[in-house]
């Protein structure tokens, strides 16, 4: 019998052809970062479980054994993990399911800091399950990270753990039998769905058929703008390229940028506008990129659920003249690497110029909870802090723009796009598989083999600093000529 569990639902709140596809296992491999959310949501799970100590868990088991054990331990009155119950052709498995009298609480397990407006859903469509098969819900809650917890020792699961009624919230929702069908009779179709670009394909998650959907739209399409409102009007209008906005319709400055860029097909800067920007830097340039990893439960003392613990770094000092040299910090072993880290760090970034980054926002972040963290290196973080330039503003405010950033001012798209120069032949090439493959292998011991990935780790963060040199150098040449 085809069944419509909350997990499908969910898919099918996003996107029907996600939960078409996912139904018939055709989804692409799971991602680094997707496994390693996953991950993060069963270690702290397993914090969750310690408050219910009196619980019998069912996470072990599948299918008709799950919903056997279910209504045993139901008779029993006992508080329940992984619940499982059908009602017809829906299925739930509760995470955690609480007798109160003759009526049942029940509780959703997040692994994320705050409440968010998709796990209302969620909620509605296990109560919904749960009331057709006869039971009374009492109160519906969420169990969440609290993000004020700061490890100190052993973890207290009960400083770690918040809890929210959203009863009422998940009592609005009225149209979960009208959706369950649906989603049902999507399931059963024997054709997919036809591709429907909308928000939802980056809403509430990044989709994983969203490559293989955008892949049959025109290389400079609407959506590469910057005016998400504006870009879904022309969407929905059946403007899809670019080339094709009337030359009438009035675009933001930023936009306009892009437009003349690709209707020209060339790169689009301002001399004046870079010139104004160069003149910010100071020699010696220090470049400078951090990698870091997080965890939903601390692992550190002084830290908090998903902090942004720095463990390697790269630096490239640039002179007046051109010479260069390249300092790195990258943690070996278990322990805490952020003292290390700084006070190596310290004895790198000296005297006098400017400290280039790469979209501030992060470092800044980084180091001042650094400074916070170990006050004693706080004096010399906060003058570092004053010294930063942002390197991606010139970008951010387009004041250039090739064609192939494809609206995009990160890194990884502007430095091919100002020097030809890319990521694509590096083992690592994006931040986020750095992070979760050294914490993998140095944190959670998954990798045998260290000592190339360490040097794929360097090659890569080594790039991003070098990657900097290339395009201060870059923007020179382009105010000079």
């Amino acid at each position: 019998m085809t069944t419509l569990s909350k997990s499908a639902y969910i898919k099918g709140e996003q996107c029907q052809r996600l939960l078409w596809f996912a139904n018939r296992k055709q989804l692409p491999e799971v991602s680094l970062a997707d496994q390693h959310k996953f991950d993060q949501g069963h270690d702290f799970e397993k914090y969750v479980y310690l408050l219910f100590p009196k619980a019998i868990d069912l996470s072990g088991t599948r299918g008709e054994e799950n919903i056997n054990k279910t209504q045993e331990a139901i008779k029993k009155k006992k508080i329940i993990f992984e619940a499982g119950v059908q009602f017809e052709e829906l299925f739930i498995r509760a995470d955690i399911f609480e007798p109160v009298g003759n009526k049942w609480n029940l509780y959703e397990i997040k692994s994320t800091t705050e409440i968010k407006p998709q796990h209302i859903p969620d909620l509605a469509f296990q109560k919904y399950v749960l009331e057709k098969a006869g039971f009374k819900i009492n109160k519906c809650f969420v169990l969440f990270l609290n993000k004020e917890y700061v490890k100190n020792g052993e973890i207290d699961a009960k400083q770690l753990v918040s809890k929210e009624d959203v009863t009422e919230q998940v009592e609005l929702i009225d149209n979960i039998e009208e959706n369950s069908q649906k989603y049902l009779e999507t399931i059963k179709d024997e054709c997919e769905p036809p591709i429907t670009i909308t928000v939802n394909c980056n809403k509430p998650y990044p989709c994983p058929l969203k490559e293989h959907c955008w892949g049959t739209l025109p290389e400079n399409n609407v959506l590469h703008l910057t005016n998400w409102r504006q870009y879904w009007n022309f969407f929905h209008q059946g403007i899809i390229d670019i080339k094709d906005i009337p030359i009438e319709t009035e675009l933001n400055p930023k936009d306009e940028v892009i437009r003349k860029a690709v209707n020209k097909c060339q790169v689009v800067y301002s001399k004046e506008h870079l010139k104004h920007f160069m003149k910010t830097l100071r020699y010696p340039l220090y470049h400078f990129d951090f990698e870091t990893f997080d965890t939903a439960v601390p692992i550190y003392d002084k830290s908090r659920p998903y902090q942004k613990i720095p463990f390697q770094y790269s630096l490239h000092i640039q002179q007046k003249d051109g010479k260069l040299e390249h300092f790195e910090y990258l943690a070996d072993g278990k322990e805490d690497p952020r003292l290390k880290l700084l006070e190596q760090l310290k004895g790198e970034i000296e005297g006098k110029g400017s400290v280039v980054v790469f979209n501030k926002t992060f470092e800044i972040s980084v180091l001042s909870k650094l400074a916070e963290d170990f006050p004693e290196h706080s004096e010399w973080i906060n003058k570092v802090l004053g010294r930063i330039v942002d390197l991606a503003v010139p970008f951010q405010n387009f004041y250039y723009y090739c064609p192939t950033q494809k609206g995009s001012y990160s890194i990884k798209k502007v430095l091919p796009a100002i020097t030809g120069k890319g990521y694509d032949n590096l083992e690592i090439n994006n931040g986020g598989d750095a992070s979760i493959l050294y914490f993998n292998s140095h944190i959670k011991d998954k990798e045998e083999v260290k000592d190339k990935l360490r040097q794929d780790l360097l090659n890569y963060c080594g790039l991003d600093t070098e990657g900097m040199v290339w395009i201060v150098n870059e923007l020179s040449k382009l105010i000079k000529n």
